[in-house]
C-alpha cells in the first residue's frame, strides 16, 4: 500500500465525519476518497450473518462505506439480475455460480490490478478524539497469486482473457454421506472404501415389498436424474475415473465414446433399473436429499453445504462422511461447485466493491469466514488446518484435484440435457437388435443439447 496523506483533526470533525466528512482542514482528494457510499451486494446462501460480520470489521476503518445484504433464492438471481439492471438500480456485487459466469459474464467487470482506498483511525485522547484519513492504493490479486495462492480450479474458472472476472468466500466438492444406523443394521462394520464395496452394501441395505416388489428402503440415491442432486456431477466422475473425456478441451461434450461410455452409462443407470440386482433408487423415491433426511437411504451423494443442512434438518440421523469413490489412487477425480463474488459492469462504484471482495477473500477475513462457517477454503494456506476437522476432512483430502466441467452460457439447460439422457437411457428398450442404435442417438443427442449451450 502506498501512503499518500494523513490528516488528524479534533472531536468537532468527528461529528461532521459522520456527516459525510464534509469538514474544514480536509483536502478536497480526502473528501472525495471519504464521500459516503452504499453497496448493494446479492448473495443466495444462508451466510448472510457470517458475512456481514466480515463487512463490520472492513467498515470499521471505513465508516463511510454502507452495505445492503440482500439474499435471494438460487433460481431467481439472474431474472432479478436483468430486470435491476434495466431498470440502473442493480446490485454492485452478486455472488454467482463458477458454472453460470459464462451466462452472467457480459453484465460483470473484471478486477482491476489495484483500486484506490482510504482508512478513518479514530483515537481516543484524554479530553478528545483524534480521527487519521489515509488514503492510499491497494493492490488487488494478481494472475500469479491467483495461480500461486488459489486451487487450480479458480484460476481455471475465474481467469478469462487475462482478467479476473470473480474470487470465491470457500469452493465445495461432492462426497459421500451415510447413514451409519442402516450400516449398522445391514451388518456393515465398516464403511466402503471404493465403488465395488459400496455396490455390495448397496445391496445389503436396500429392503423391498415383497408382494409389489417396491422399494422400501434404498441402499443409495443414485442412478437417476432429476431427483438426485449433482447427477451431472457424478456422471462427470464417472467417466473421468474410467479414463474417458466428460467433455473435451475445448469444453464440446463427449458422452459418445463407444462401449466404454455405454459401460459407465449402464454402472451408473443399474441403480434405478428394476431389472438389475443393484435396483436401490428410482424417478418417484422423491428427492434424495430428503429421502437421507428421513432415515430412508444408506448414501447419498453431496457437497460441504448439505452437512449443515442435514443437521438441522435431522438432528438425530447418525451420519458420517467419506471421501468420493475412486476407480484409481492414483488418477483421482473429484468435482468443483461453489460461488463467486463479482461486481456487476454497471455498478457506480466498482472500486468499493471490489475493495471490499478483496478484504473478504484474500485476507484473515477469509479465515476468519471459513472458521465461522465451516465451508472448505479456496486458498492454500487453510487447507492443513482444515484437514484437522472431522467435518471437512473428507472434502480437503481431495480438494486440491477438484475440477469444474462445464464452461457454457447456460448449465441450467445443460444440466436438464444431462438429466434427459439419464432418463431416456432408463427406458425399456423393446428390441435388442436396435439397443446399440438407440444408445447411441441418446449419448449423441445429450451431446448435441449440452454444446448447443456452450
Amino acid at each position: 500500500m502506498k501512503l499518500k496523506h494523513i490528516i488528524s483533526f479534533s472531536t468537532l470533525a468527528v461529528l461532521l465525519l459522520t456527516a459525510g466528512f464534509g469538514c474544514k482542514g480536509i483536502s478536497t482528494a480526502q473528501q472525495q476518497a471519504t464521500t459516503p457510499v452504499t453497496l448493494e451486494y446479492w448473495t443466495v446462501f444462508d451466510d448472510v450473518d457470517a458475512i456481514q460480520k466480515e463487512i463490520q470489521s472492513y467498515r470499521a476503518l471505513r465508516p463511510y462505506i454502507n452495505v445492503n445484504i440482500r439474499q435471494l433464492r438460487a433460481e431467481e438471481l439472474y431474472p432479478r439480475l436483468i430486470e435491476a439492471l434495466a431498470e440502473d438500480h442493480g446490485p454492485d456485487i452478486i455472488s454467482i455460480q463458477n458454472r453460470d459466469l459464462g451466462k452472467f459474464l457480459s453484465k460483470l467487470t473484471p478486477m482491476p490490478s489495484s483500486v484506490p482506498d482510504a482508512t478513518v483511525i479514530v483515537e481516543q485522547g484524554k479530553f478528545s478524539q483524534t480521527v487519521t484519513v489515509n488514503t492510499l492504493t491497494q493492490p488487488l490479486v494478481t494472475p500469479t497469486q491467483l495461480d500461486n495462492e488459489y486451487i487450480k480450479v479458480v484460476k481455471d474458472d475465474v481467469l478469462i482473457g487475462g482478467k479476473i472476472y470473480g474470487l470465491p468466500l470457500s469452493v465445495d466438492m461432492m462426497a459421500v454421506y451415510y447413514n451409519k444406523d442402516l450400516l449398522d443394521r445391514a451388518g456393515i462394520a465398516q464403511p466402503p472404501a471404493n465403488w465395488d464395496d459400496f455396490q455390495q452394501d448397496v445391496k445389503k441395505i436396500t429392503k423391498y415389498d415383497k408382494k409389489t416388489g417396491k422399494i422400501l428402503q434404498s441402499g443409495a440415491a443414485f442412478g437417476t436424474g432429476e431427483n438426485v442432486p449433482g447427477s451431472d456431477d457424478l456422471l462427470y466422475v464417472l467417466y473421468q475415473q474410467s479414463n474417458l473425456n466428460f467433455v473435451g478441451g475445448g469444453g464440446q461434450a463427449q458422452f459418445n465414446q463407444g462401449g466404454a461410455s455405454f459401460d459407465v452409462m449402464n454402472f451408473y443407470t443399474d441403480y434405478a433399473n428394476p431389472a438389475r440386482d443393484t435396483y436401490t433408487w428410482s424417478a418417484d423415491q422423491g428427492d434424495a436429499l430428503d429421502a437421507f433426511v428421513n432415515g430412508k437411504v444408506g448414501f447419498f451423494f453431496g457437497y460441504s453445504y448439505h452437512f449443515p443442512v442435514i443437521k438441522s434438518r435431522a438432528p438425530q440421523l447418525d451420519f458420517r462422511v467419506l471421501p468420493l469413490f475412486q476407480l484409481s489412487a492414483d488418477k483421482p477425480v473429484n468435482v468443483a461447485n461453489y460461488w463467486l463474488q463479482t461486481v456487476t459492469a454497471k455498478s457506480k462504484h466498482q472500486n468499493e466493491a471490489w475493495g471490499l471482495i478483496n478484504f473478504l477473500t484474500h485476507t484473515k477475513a477469509t479465515k476468519d469466514y471459513l472458521d465461522q462457517t465451516d465451508r472448505p477454503t479456496a486458498l492454500r494456506a487453510y487447507i492443513t488446518d482444515q484437514k484437522t476437522k472431522p467435518e471437512l476432512q473428507p472434502f480437503m483430502d481431495q480438494i486440491l484435484i477438484a475440477k469444474n466441467w462445464y464452461h457454457g452460457h447456460d448449465y441450467a439447460a445443460a444440466v436438464k440435457a444431462v438429466n434427459d439422457m439419464i432418463a431416456q437411457w432408463l427406458q425399456p428398450i423393446t428390441d435388442g437388435s436396435k439397443a446399440q442404435e438407440i444408445q447411441t442417438n441418446i449419448l449423441n443427442q445429450g451431446m448435441s443439447k449440452v454444446n448447443q449451450t456452450l
